[in-house]
């Protein structure tokens, strides 16, 4: 089976909480093109808390954020 991106706007984040929460693993791409892989913990209007793959937490603000990426599995 395939795989699809979906692509998540970084001003989008509060419509797109649960969504989030519930992958086991996302991209987040900062503004500054950083990229940190793991898994979201928490979404507020100011910050987002991501747990990476070294069990590591990370408070980013979500000013700084551009967008946040993430694998589904296709239909074909």
């Amino acid at each position: 089976m395939g795989k699809r991106q979906i692509r998540i706007a970084g001003t989008k984040l509060q419509n797109h909480t649960l969504e989030l929460m519930e992958r086991p693993a996302v991209q987040v791409i900062m503004r500054s093109r950083v990229v940190l892989a793991g898994k979201v913990l928490d979404i507020s209007p100011e910050t987002i808390t991501v747990l990476d793959m070294r069990r590591s937490k990370h408070v980013l603000p979500t000013d700084q954020l551009l967008e946040i990426i993430y694998d589904v599995e296709a239909d074909w």
